[in-house]
């Protein structure tokens, strides 16, 4: 039986002050940060206790120390409107976001201006994010949309104490208005449609799933009559129930469940609960101050971890070119400018700063993957590329056994070109989904290949998380019709839906859609 996620923690503060880069490496973590070294030690200690943290309440052995592409990268600078930016809306409330790429992304400021406020503020925010990548690395599932937020509200209010001890269950505040405040009556939802609806969400379903989605989640994971039933519901959903019968069967009479809710909610009296982990030892990070080719580089750098787009990408590459014209031994700013030139289509350029980083640095697995990734571009016109580009990635996995990005490139290499895939490129995806059941593209690529092996069932476990997005989007529409077909048994046409959305999602991609 397929594990169910139950429960998180996770809290951090910081204070950041001097305007320095610094790098902080833990366990889980690669946290780069414009701020001061105790600064940067804090928050990044803060946040591998709350790694720790949520292994013991979920019973999961700590990982072997992690190759750097396998740790949760977060860039940390600027102010609150500086993140805004990079996300793409200055105007945006968005004070810090998460990206699960590949190699999963987080970026927050590390001050604030005075004055400066956002409703959520960043760390929070953040907390709810990292909820998501976890519940997803560890517990990949079916989740309904409501649990999936309501969750990431419970666990991104801890509060950790002198001890070791974190308290769960308090309140997330910035959700108080629309709970029990000014905007209650308006924003108000019934617990049974929140429950049983399949239809399409309004703005309001959408936010009530982060509100009332706290709430339910919260009174079902505290209260002792309801104790086991949150579970049990999961697992219905899990083996593919009806919303409507999960929660009848789960839950019972769903009018006296709304009935309980809204007393509690109304009392303002919450349930919380004070948790001692198990082994508890305090987390140390490493600390190195950035050198200024590094620092130079960074901007660059928090550009195309972010994801560029059409309009900004050729931008990327020219201030590439120009701290790379400064530093032009430096491994860390030729391997950003190869990167930023593949962005921008510039294929010859990218080609021979990734062959500027290998000559610094032979054994780096990113800058070989590289040299990998342009061999697939140049393939699109020349075909022996194709065994360029294998030859390419398995360097890249001699150099780092631990990244699941080799794995997907040499797989590709044979997709692309069409013919038959070898049994070893097919086991390598497999593997490399094992690495990173986090990432939506890997799950759609392993779906469509099992599907060709006519294993829909499996192919179906691979989907239905992307089809039941927490958020809800058009790759979910377009999933869940995926889905449907599979649940009919036409492979044939659920490989030509598939293929129609891969289509179409590249060219979202393009447009930054």
């Amino acid at each position: 039986m397929r594990r169910i996620f139950v429960s998180l923690a996770m809290l951090f503060v910081a204070v950041p002050a001097h305007a320095e880069w610094w790098e902080a490496r833990t366990d889980h973590f690669i946290i780069y940060s414009k701020s001061s070294a105790a600064d940067a030690k804090a928050f990044a200690e803060s946040l591998e206790r709350y790694d720790e943290s949520l292994r013991s309440i979920q019973m999961i052995k700590p990982d072997l120390r992690l190759s750097d592409s396998r740790r949760v990268k977060i860039y940390r600078a600027g102010l609150i409107v500086d993140i805004a930016t990079l996300y793409g809306d200055s105007d945006s409330p968005v004070a810090g976001f998460y990206v699960p790429y590949l190699e999963p992304v987080a970026f927050v400021p590390a001050r604030e201006r005075a004055g400066e406020h956002s409703e959520l503020d960043a760390l929070t925010i953040l907390n709810h994010e990292y909820t998501h990548h976890f519940m997803f690395r560890y517990f990949p599932g079916a989740y309904p949309t409501w649990y999936v937020e309501g969750i990431a509200e419970l666990y991104s209010t801890v509060a950790f104490k002198p001890d070791g001890s974190f308290h769960l269950g308090n309140p997330p505040q910035a959700r108080g208005d629309a709970l029990v405040g000014k905007y209650h009556a308006e924003m108000h939802r019934s617990i049974r449609d929140m429950l049983t609806t399949t239809s399409k969400p309004t703005g309001e379903d959408f936010y009530s799933n982060y509100t009332y989605g706290w709430l339910l989640t919260h009174y079902l994971s505290f209260e002792p009559s309801r104790r086991g039933q949150l579970l049990t519901y999961l697992r219905l959903i899990d083996k593919g129930t009806s919303v409507q019968q999960a929660a009848q069967q789960a839950f019972g009479d769903l009018d006296k469940l709304e009935a309980e809710v809204n007393r509690y909610k109304n009392s303002g009296k919450y349930y919380g609960k004070d948790i001692m982990p198990a082994n508890y030892h305090a987390p140390v990070a490493e600390m190195r101050r950035l050198g200024p080719d590094e620092e130079a580089i960074m901007p660059s750098v928090m550009r195309t971890r972010r994801g560029v787009w059409t309009r900004i990408e050729k931008g990327v590459a020219s201030d590439a070119q120009s701290v790379a014209a400064r530093y032009p031994n430096s491994f860390p700013v030729q391997l950003e400018l190869a990167e930023a030139e593949l962005d921008a289509k510039e294929i010859d350029a990218a080609d021979r700063a990734a062959d500027t980083a290998i000559a610094l640095k032979g054994d780096s697995a990113e800058a070989l993957m590289l040299k990998g990734s342009i061999a697939l571009e140049k393939a699109k016109t020349n075909p022996t590329e194709y065994a360029a580009a294998r030859s390419w990635f398995a360097k890249a996995a001699a150099a780092d056994s631990d990244n699941p990005g080799p794995l997907i490139g040499n797989y590709l290499s044979y997709s692309k070109a069409g013919g038959a895939i070898p049994e070893s490129a097919i086991i390598g995806l497999e593997q490399a989904y094992r690495l990173a059941p986090h990432f939506e593209d890997l799950r759609i690529i392993l779906a469509r290949q099992l599907l060709t092996e006519n294993k829909l069932d499996i192919a179906k476990d691979l989907l239905v998380p992307l089809a039941l997005s927490p958020h809800e989007n058009k790759q979910a529409k377009a999933l869940s019709e995926v889905v449907d077909q599979i649940d009919a048994s036409n492979r044939n046409e659920a490989i030509a839906k598939l293929d129609a959305w891969t289509k179409k999602l590249e060219e979202l991609k393009k447009r930054n859609d």
